[in-house]
């Protein structure tokens, strides 16, 4: 089982890695021209932002996702997430039997737009779940995802903007935090 799961990984970062490559092959003609002082620098291709999630009651959950990119070309954005969550269900038959999560990970992604507002997005993420319930030791477990999908991109000025993706989870297991499909909003600046 444990060579299956790392041949599927391999799979994985095998398929993101060709569809980087196929997105950026055009990349070298893509800021030469005749006026070379035009190039833009590093700082105005750096894109921010990410997600963050608040929910209270008898299921808590706090989440944040922090977001930088790099454009690449004007059309292709690449770039990494770390994220945090903290979980906590609150058990109606005392608190002595709450379950209480601590999620860490991050992702790498690209997105590419397509025509103005609208992007296809892949993306490989790998989460970190350190549960604990009381009476029970703590104990770890590892969800990698690898989602495809793609969204819309609605500007508020030139560079910043809010987004909705719809994705899907190319690793759906019994035990993956997500139920496909998967929606996400989220806001960036710069892109």
């Amino acid at each position: 089982m444990q060579h299956r799961f790392v041949f599927i990984h391999y799979i994985y970062i095998g398929v993101f890695s060709l569809v980087l490559f196929l997105f950026s092959a055009p990349v070298h003609g893509q800021f030469t021209n005749e006026n070379k002082e035009k190039k833009p620098d590093f700082r105005s291709r750096l894109f921010y932002g990410g997600g963050f999630g608040l929910q209270f009651g008898s299921a808590t959950l706090i989440e944040l996702s922090p977001l930088v990119g790099y454009k690449v070309t004007p059309k292709l954005g690449i770039g990494v997430s770390p994220t945090y969550k903290y979980y906590r269900y609150n058990n109606y038959y005392g608190p002595d039997l709450d379950l209480a999560s601590n999620v860490y990970g991050g992702s790498i992604f690209a997105r590419y737009t397509i025509i103005q507002s609208v992007f296809a997005h892949v993306e490989y993420e790998t989460l970190f779940y350190n549960t604990s319930t009381p009476g029970y030791p703590t104990y770890m477990e590892q969800f990698n995802s690898f989602f495809v999908g793609g969204g819309y991109m609605q500007y508020f000025g030139a560079n910043s903007g809010m987004y909705i993706e719809v994705l899907w989870n190319l690793n759906d297991t019994p035990n993956s935090p997500y139920t496909n499909p998967v929606f996400r909003v989220g806001f960036n600046v710069g892109m």
